[in-house]
């Protein structure tokens, strides 16, 4: 999954020792990887890894709810095709079903196919061999998809909706703090000290911030939304979550026009200061929070620079919607792609949910 990003057998010094490295770049994230590739269901079964805040019926009727209206606005609806990033367990995909036959009164249930993805064979297979779906399976199909190797975008596919939770925190991503009475930037760096009887959590780890070259080492495109999600007053510190975004412009290609696609994950505001956004441990993987702020802009700017390139003077902007849910900082980011027939409406559908 993270194989770009694997540190080489030249860089390690000394046993079991790692110099200073970037911190997207850090080993962490391939014990982090294989944790998930090989760990199978236990990584839920045994409690290594939270998933009921977001995977109860509750919260999956709030989705099925949402999309349910927007299927409402459809006419000469002969499939409907959902797809699930990092399914894991599969405990959503269950209540999101079980939601769904709930609320439906147009025999649009019969209609449905929900993929249940996971880039882990092992996850997949466990899960399948425990008949958790089976009540289901006409409506399940089960498919392996990673989608940091290009994955979604060999398959030809399309989806109506396509949902993912915890998993673009899951997603590497950098550490970056600027001082704007000097204007210089810094950027984390970490190194470890790798022991395999030890949970990720208690491995001995130095970190520090170091110089950056912000308009060398940044990708153009992203500089000046970075800029904005600094504090102009004072010292800040941001995630970088490039893993994250560029994650969803993958996904996007492969939403039909009337496709939504929802996430929900933990938030990065910025933070005060020199902040090393420790990541939260869960089982042998890591979560860094998301920032959602740049991601939101970075899809509202790319609409406004290609309406201008069109020489659009009204154009209908690409629906970004943003929910903070009681749960904080638990944030459902909901996307589509630029020429969605409607306009979406989020607020009217969660706060009847929570009335």
């Amino acid at each position: 999954m993270f194989t770009e990003f694997k540190t080489t057998n030249a860089e390690v010094s000394g046993e079991g020792k790692s110099p200073l490295v970037r911190f997207d770049q850090s080993e962490l994230w391939e014990v982090h990887n294989n944790y998930f590739l090989n760990r199978g269901l236990k990584a839920w079964s045994k409690g290594e890894v939270p998933y009921t805040g977001i995977s109860n019926y509750f919260e999956a009727y709030k989705k099925a709810a949402f999309f349910y209206t927007s299927l409402l606005e459809q006419t000469n609806i002969k499939t409907i095709e959902i797809l699930e990033l990092g399914s894991g367990n599969a405990e959503f995909a269950l209540n999101f079903l079980k939601a769904f036959e709930d609320i439906d009164q147009e025999n649009y249930f019969q209609k449905l196919n929900y993929t249940v993805s996971d880039y882990s064979q092992q996850t997949l297979d466990e899960l399948k061999a425990s008949g958790k779906l089976d009540h289901y399976k006409n409506q399940i199909k089960y498919k392996v998809l990673d989608i940091n190797q290009q994955m979604l975008d060999i398959e030809d596919q399309h989806y109506d909706l396509i949902m993912c939770n915890y998993l673009l925190d899951q997603l590497p991503a950098r550490i970056i703090a600027k001082n704007p009475q000097t204007d210089k930037y810094y950027e984390k760096y970490i190194s470890v000290e790798l022991d395999d009887k030890k949970k990720i959590k208690k491995l001995k780890k130095k970190q520090e911030f170091r110089e950056l070259d912000f308009t060398k080492d940044i990708k153009l495109s992203d500089q000046t939304i970075l800029e904005s999600c600094f504090r102009s007053y004072k010292t800040s510190t941001i995630v970088y979550s490039y893993g994250a975004l560029r994650a969803v412009r993958r996904i996007l290609y492969k939403l039909k026009i009337s496709g939504i696609f929802i996430a929900s994950d933990f938030n990065a505001s910025s933070k005060p200061g020199l902040d090393y956004f420790e990541p939260c441990y869960y089982g042998n993987s890591l979560a860094q929070a998301v920032n959602f702020e740049f991601i939101c802009k970075y899809f509202f700017n790319a609409d406004i620079e290609e309406a201008k390139h069109k020489n659009i003077t009204q154009h209908n902007h690409q629906s970004i919607l943003i929910y903070e849910d009681p749960i904080k900082p638990l944030h459902t980011l909901i996307l589509t792609r630029p020429d969605y027939p409607t306009e979406l409406k989020l607020n009217a559908v969660y706060e009847k949910v929570y009335k």
